[in-house]
């Protein structure tokens, strides 16, 4: 078997994350890392560009992500038919799911099934269902984000959504440690302009995504009024938690609140949905180590949330920077989930 190799690439606001995943006849390695911090939204271009220059990657191609409001994520119920019946019936109706005209975006769909290829019944369907994952995303966003990586000299092969790849970074660890796949999982993934939610089951078909928007920016705001700074100096207490962690926590906990409540109201509608508790809370990340969330969490749910490392389990080939892969990880978990996909090829 020859080997293969996929970067993930997950640019956002505040950092870009880069991991290349290889697969060989050994197995799956980590042959690339690259992170850098986004100044400002104008040098995005040129930092990404600086990346690929210095990557030493063994290829360009790429799976990228997107998110945000340009993108609709939709769980439906359609009539048990042939895949060939289904893309025909569903071309008629995904206009009613949709916020623009289908022709302005690109959609994708799939037929949700468990392990050995039993077909998922839609939640009260009357056996005569199946449930359907509906994904779009509008045109222009999509072209915008692939055109950049094509100027930086790349290859999109594919592009997913934030909480898939979550989910993905998820499984692929999971193969690691079992375990983690006994239980029913919430995955949230707090970065600095939103928290990426997906609920999930390793390996099967019980599956939730959303995205809130309350997330490390907000957090950081709040803190910068409290301590009387700027935001790059409220950010950097954000991080390094040196001091005045009490007032911190004050300052972000009506924030946290609000969280917590979103996440709930995501708790009961999977649990209705699927009649299957949620068994555990993962967090991931740049800002999930904001103080006094983790134990916002516990309180809210009564179970202490698990951070987790998606790296971990992969061997590193090459000449990547273990320690500060290691430094990252609570940030890498969306490009090891893009990365992934190269199991697919």
């Amino acid at each position: 078997m020859a080997s293969r190799s996929l970067i993930g690439l997950d640019i956002g606001s505040r950092f870009i994350k880069a991991v290349e995943l290889t697969e060989s006849r050994g197995g799956l390695a980590l042959t690339g890392w690259a992170r850098a911090e986004v100044s400002e939204p104008q040098a995005l271009p040129d930092i990404l560009s600086g990346i690929v220059s210095r990557s030493g990657w063994k290829g360009k191609r790429v799976a990228t992500s997107v998110s945000g409001r340009n993108v609709i994520v939709r769980y439906i119920s359609a009539k048990r038919a042939p895949d060939a019946e289904l893309a025909a019936n569903l071309k008629y109706e995904v206009g009613k799911y949709l916020p623009f005209e289908p022709e302005m975006g690109y959609l994708d769909w799939e037929r949700l099934e468990e392990p050995g290829g039993a077909i998922a019944e839609a939640p009260g369907g009357q056996g005569g269902e199946v449930r359907i994952l509906l994904a779009a995303a509008r045109r222009d966003a999509v072209d915008e984000h692939v055109a950049l990586l094509e100027r930086a000299g790349l290859k999109p092969s594919i592009v997913d959504v934030d909480a898939f790849a979550l989910g993905n970074a998820f499984e692929l660890r999971a193969m690691a440690s079992p375990s983690m796949a006994e239980k029913t999982a919430a995955l949230l993934d707090v970065g600095a302009l939103k928290t990426s939610l997906t609920i999930m089951k390793p390996f099967s078909s019980y599956f939730f995504t959303r995205e809130i928007y309350v997330a490390g920016n907000d957090f950081t705001g709040e803190i910068g009024r409290a301590l009387g700074t700027d935001a790059d100096s409220a950010e950097q207490a954000k991080r390094l938690q040196i001091d005045r962690v009490d007032e911190m926590k004050l300052a972000v906990a009506t924030l946290l609140e609000d969280l917590c409540h979103e996440v709930r109201l995501s708790f009961d509608y999977f649990e209705s949905q699927y009649e299957r508790p949620v068994e555990g809370i993962w967090l991931s990340g740049g800002a999930s180590t904001t103080p006094g969330l983790a134990e916002a969490f516990q309180t809210a749910f009564g179970k202490a949330p698990s951070k987790w490392d998606p790296t971990e389990g992969l061997p590193l080939v090459g000449e990547v920077n273990s320690s500060d892969l290691k430094g990252a990880a609570a940030q890498a978990a969306i490009a090891v989930g893009l990365a992934s996909r190269v199991r697919e090829d």
